[in-house]
């Protein structure tokens, strides 16, 4: 898991970082596609320039969607602003499938007319597609580790997205050359039909898994797993535990749950416990805002020297919130 927090200045500076290296880089390949495109005349590089517009809007969108996010809670938001990043999400998916839609609809009309590109721009359309397929290759790379250091879902939709462009230009350049060498007419449509379609089918992952944290989905099995491991890890401290929730709020996940302690503890010996528990969490997570709530236990107690025990276990437990020190199991 990554080493930072949302919180931290130097994961705030990794975030924007890269989300304004994503953005240059969607705006120069789509720029560089659109003329290559409209010289050749090859629909297969303008529906990969119509591509590169959907990675516009998206980096767009996630550079704004992350300086919002990062906003601290306040009165009206109590618990944040990451649902901003969730929104830009929705708001993408429903661009590349829109973008998807219209570039299969162009490839149909224009495999009817049998349509394809020719003259001299064609060969400048094959090495522009070569170009772009390396240059997609290494931005998607460095997106996905940008994501992946900071916990940014966005980020890691966009690097996706990125990497889509590899293997849709790998295909449009595939055609290129193909039809360079046949003279097929049916070539450049229809691998930009075929671009379409993927370019749609990309979209429907990045729409549902935003519609999912828009309903507050819990967090995936294992991970929820493992929270389950820590908390179970600490008894006898914790007697029991019961109303585990999870969710995802754009890059933070929140985790909230009751704690059973031993009614004879004192406040500041289940404080002690929660503490532990919260910091063992987030530590798992990586990007974290977890709750407990402490109740008494309702049992009758298991003995004095039991209690005692316990007692020494919690004794050993600091709360980094309270003391800077380690944490001593």
């Amino acid at each position: 898991m990554p080493e930072t927090t949302a919180g931290t200045p130097e994961n705030r500076r990794l975030r924007l970082r890269t989300a304004r290296f994503s953005l240059g880089s969607a705006v120069t390949l789509c720029l560089l596609k659109f003329a290559v495109g409209i010289v050749s005349g090859s629909l297969g590089v303008l529906a990969s320039a119509l591509d590169n517009v959907a990675d516009v809007f998206m980096s767009t969108v996630n550079l704004l969607s992350i300086r919002k996010a990062m906003d601290p809670a306040d009165e009206s938001h109590p618990y944040g602003h990451g649902k901003v990043e969730t929104l830009a999400t929705l708001f993408q998916g429903g661009v590349i499938a829109l973008t998807g839609a219209g570039v299969a609809w162009e490839a149909v009309r224009r495999l009817r007319a049998g349509k394809a590109p020719e003259g001299v721009g064609l060969d400048v359309g094959i090495l522009v597609m070569i170009f772009s397929v390396v240059a997609s290759w290494f931005i998607s790379a460095r997106i996905r580790r940008g994501g992946e250091s900071a916990g940014s879902t966005a980020l890691a939709a966009d690097a996706l997205h990125f990497r889509t462009d590899v293997y849709s230009g790998s295909g449009i350049l595939f055609s290129l050359v193909l039809y360079r060498v046949t003279g097929w007419k049916w070539l450049d449509p229809g691998v930009a039909l075929a671009v379409g379609v993927y370019i749609f089918s990309a979209a429907v992952p990045l729409l549902k898994g935003a519609v999912e944290d828009l309903m507050d989905h819990q967090l995936p099995a294992d991970t929820v797993a493992r929270v389950t491991e820590i908390i179970e890890a600490h008894r006898p401290m914790v007697v029991d535990w019961h109303d585990l929730r999870t969710r995802r709020s754009g890059s933070e996940k929140q985790v909230d749950f009751h704690v059973v302690v031993c009614r004879e503890h004192s406040l500041e010996q289940a404080h002690r416990v929660a503490d532990h528990l919260e910091m063992e969490i987030r530590e798992m997570l990586g990007n974290a805002h977890v709750v407990t709530h402490i109740d008494p236990c309702e049992i009758e107690c298991p003995g004095l020297h039991e209690c005692a025990r316990v007692k020494g276990m919690i004794a050993g437990l600091h709360s980094p919130e309270r003391d800077g020190k380690e944490t001593v199991t």
